[in-house]
């Protein structure tokens, strides 16, 4: 976690530990190779974006917020079990600066850790005995596989289009960030209203998150994200700044694009580095990041002032703003 987050989410420092012990105590078993697999991400924490979230709208409004923890503990989970099985899908050997859980324990193993965790947080939505909360867990669950799918369907450089790229990063990244954002809301008791706006104000920062991930293959901080440049593209995923050059480019920069498609592991990616940022397609992608990121602030505008508020609108920002 940067120091900018961890100062933005230090009056909730507290709960997130609470969070962690939970995690723990709900996917330990005793059996080495389950402990040790399901848990090897949580050794270096990552954001707890989503968990923030939980806790956060639960708490935009006085309300009964048992069993908060529980469900931010399930959604980091269920994020984490994500990445396990999108490093086995990219053959990623490194994830949060340790050896990824395929490259340390194998695909087989890996699989099913990631299915263990799904399963695990349903669980624990199940216990919550609030069949919305139950709907909004699964069907998140439900929409990121779906989502894995549209990219393997998308990943021709001539399917692509930038109506694909968003339906795959809201099923991706921002159902899960939504569904963060509404279950604390619902389990608080905010008006079925409040529960919708809030629900898009994930949306809309799940949306502005992936944008800027996006353009990490081409920004000056790829040294500290640790991504290799253009490590996206080689694994077949089209981003946005492709599809923009794609869509609005010169004759010259699409035709370079299709090449690099053709080969990507052979391209002098200074040199699409530097096209990304001559054709405008950097600042195009910094900019519709930007407007889902002032989106979920005008929708945060029917809360009352408070420090959750506060916090969200923080968290919004850092999203746009961050480069790592």
């Amino acid at each position: 976690m940067s120091d900018i987050l961890k100062k933005i989410l230090e009056p909730l420092s507290e709960e997130l530990l609470k969070v962690d012990d939970n995690i723990k105590s709900h996917l330990e078993t005793g059996v080495p190779i389950i402990d040790d697999s399901s848990m090897h991400l949580f050794f270096k924490g990552g954001k707890k974006i989503r968990a923030s979230l939980v806790l956060l709208s639960a708490g935009l409004r006085p309300g009964i917020t048992d069993g908060v923890i529980d469900l931010a503990a399930a959604v980091e989970i269920i994020h984490a079990a994500s990445l396990i099985h999108d490093d086995i899908i990219d053959k990623s050997f490194m994830r949060r600066g340790l050896i990824s859980v395929p490259s340390k324990f194998g695909d087989k193993v890996a699989v099913l850790a990631g299915d263990y965790m799904y399963a695990v947080a349903v669980n624990i939505a199940v216990k919550s005995k609030n069949e919305r909360i139950l709907d909004s867990i699964s069907g998140a669950t439900k929409e990121m596989v779906k989502g894995e799918l549209y990219q393997i369907e998308y990943s021709n450089i001539d399917k692509i289009s930038e109506e694909h790229y968003f339906n795959i990063i809201e099923r991706k990244t921002g159902r899960l960030m939504a569904t963060s954002a509404a279950i604390g809301a619902i389990k608080a008791g905010l008006s079925p209203e409040e529960c919708d706006e809030i629900y898009n104000i994930g949306l809309d920062m799940g949306f502005a998150f992936q944008i800027i991930d996006d353009t990490f293959d081409f920004s000056d901080s790829s040294s500290i994200t640790g991504k290799d440049i253009g490590n996206d593209f080689k694994d077949g995923k089209i981003t946005l700044p492709f599809i923009y050059i794609l869509n609005h480019g010169t004759d010259e920069d699409k035709l370079s694009v299709r090449r690099f498609a053709a080969d990507p592991e052979s391209a002098d990616w200074d040199k699409v580095r530097d096209m990304i940022h001559s054709s405008g397609a950097f600042k195009y992608s910094i900019e519709r990041a930007g407007d889902f990121a002032k989106s979920a602030k005008k929708r945060l505008e029917i809360f009352p002032e408070s420090r959750n508020k506060e916090i969200i609108q923080s968290l919004i920002s850092f999203i746009v703003e961050r480069n790592y």
